[in-house]
């Protein structure tokens, strides 16, 4: 029926948005939903899919058409718990498909039974990480003190100088200048002995590690298009990041040391 295609179709691009936006690599996603589709004897199932934007069509069992597109906008994040559900929920639907007017409510059920960390545990984690790395690269706990001050800036900025800028590069950089312009005022009143260890560890709490990760998987499945665009996008992201830092060196102390 027309109307189970279009339930089917609606879930499917639902679907993919949301593990995306949890952090799935896009060749995970098309899977997915490639499974999601065949569960229903689907034919001609076409499924293209960037980490902005999702289109599919399908034909189904009565040799009817649907097809539609998604775009994603805010950005993506790393929730692999919730990722884990909507992986548990493609599975079960594959082994026993229930009704195709259920889909929706099934996966509203998934999203919103994920757990969700209050932010004084995800702050109280983010600090417990900054200061095993700071250990592992040697500060000392005067170190210590201000990598912890500056990730508490960076939490916070998160929340609210994102809200501002939406552009994740400019975002990075004005937020590595944050970081470095800490770092460095704490040196110059001889709090610090060297800034360059704060510096580090901060710029490895915004590396966008999981993505990159992403972006060679990409490339290594053959799937040479989006692993370039999006390898090309975290470059720039990265590279805002050293830029954020380089600019507070040279306004700060006048050259780059």
């Amino acid at each position: 029926m027309e109307e189970d295609l279009e339930h089917l179709l609606g879930f499917a691009l639902r679907l993919g948005e949301e593990m995306i936006r949890c952090g799935a690599n896009i060749e995970r996603v098309s899977d997915t939903v490639y499974r999601v589709c065949e569960s229903y004897h689907c034919r001609d199932v076409q499924f293209f899919a960037l980490d902005c934007y999702l289109t599919l069509s399908l034909v189904g069992t009565d040799g009817g058409r649907a097809s539609g597109q998604q775009c994603i906008r805010g950005g993506t994040s790393n929730h692999m718990e919730k990722l884990g559900r909507l992986n548990q929920l493609s599975r079960q639907i594959c082994a026993q498909p229930p009704a195709p007017e259920e889909l929706d409510a099934l996966l509203d059920e998934a999203v919103s039974g994920t757990k969700s960390y209050s932010s004084g545990k995800t702050l109280l984690f983010t600090l417990f990480s900054a200061a095993c790395l700071t250990g592992i690269y040697g500060g000392s706990l005067r170190d210590l003190s201000i990598i912890l001050l500056n990730c508490v800036l960076a939490f916070f900025s998160v929340r609210y100088l994102r809200k501002l800028i939406f552009n994740r590069i400019i975002y990075n950089v004005v937020n590595a200048f944050l970081i470095g312009t800490v770092a460095i005022f704490f040196a110059q009143i001889g709090y610090l002995e060297s800034s360059h260890t704060v510096m580090i560890v901060n710029s490895l709490k915004l590396i966008p590690g999981i993505p990159m990760v992403n972006s060679f998987r990409s490339l290594l499945s053959g799937n040479e298009i989006n692993g370039t665009l999006e390898l090309m996008k975290l470059l720039f992201e990265t590279a805002a990041i050293a830029g954020g830092f380089l600019l507070s060196m040279l306004l700060l102390m006048g050259s780059v040391i």
